[in-house]
């Protein structure tokens, strides 16, 4: 039997975050289909939709499905150029890639019109990661063909550092109504900084320093030498 379509089954495409979190709901939380409808304000035949995709593809959108549709006359070559401004720096804002695509391209677009079209073509909002500009990719293949003439992963040991204060677990994105800033009420204050020194080997954690403040270069030469390589792996 056919139902009639009606103005509540047409919701808006829904990101791939929200898409997650119905998965997450459905198999780990065992919410049923009505109540991750009520939770996440979709449709049912979406939240089927998403749950298949998982469950045959592992992901939640289906890797083999074509954008349908023709593309816009003011879309044309503009895609390639904003591939190009992006990969050379990801973090233009919206407004920076509208202003050289109109002196650039003589394309002028709406930032709406621009939001939907990287969101179309695949290129979503992240949070950034940061690479070391001084990295030198050949001397770090030299070290690599170096590093694999030792055969015994017990010669290793893994020294890092890492630190947790009162801002550490704050969240950098949220969600609000369209036309309204999002605002969650949290401390400025980092409050007091705590600093863990591991050493990490195939045996486990040899030796660990836990203390008050940030890691110095004195402070971690100190604990090289005082308390990993005076241990004994014999």
């Amino acid at each position: 039997m056919e139902y009639p379509v009606t103005l509540d089954d047409m919701t808006p495409a829904i990101s791939d975050d929200l898409k997650i979190r119905i998965v997450s709901w459905y198999f780990d939380e065992g919410l049923n289909y009505r109540e991750i409808r009520d939770r996440a304000k979709c449709s049912t035949g979406l939240i089927s939709k998403v749950i298949h995709n998982y469950c045959s593809y592992g992901q939640v959108t289906n890797p083999f499905s074509k954008r349908t549709g023709r593309v816009s006359k003011n879309q044309d070559g503009a895609v390639e150029y904003i591939s190009s401004l992006i990969e050379a720096n990801p973090v233009l804002y919206l407004d920076e890639i509208q202003r050289r695509l109109l002196s650039m391209r003589g394309v002028e677009m709406s930032i709406s019109s621009l939001s939907r079209l990287l969101i179309q073509y695949g290129l979503t909002r992240k949070h950034t990661q940061k690479a070391a500009a001084e990295r030198d990719e050949e001397l770090r293949t030299i070290w690599e063909a170096d590093m694999a003439r030792y055969t015994d992963p017990g010669v290793f040991v893994a020294l890092d550092e890492s630190a947790v204060d009162n801002k550490t677990l704050q969240r950098e994105y949220g969600r609000s109504m369209v036309g309204s800033p999002c605002v969650r009420r949290a401390t400025f204050l980092r409050g007091v900084r705590y600093s863990i020194l591991p050493a990490l080997t195939t045996e486990g954690i040899i030796a660990l320093d836990i203390f008050e403040g940030s890691v110095t270069k004195e402070h971690f030469l100190t604990f090289i030498h005082d308390q990993v390589v005076c241990f004994s792996f014999y």
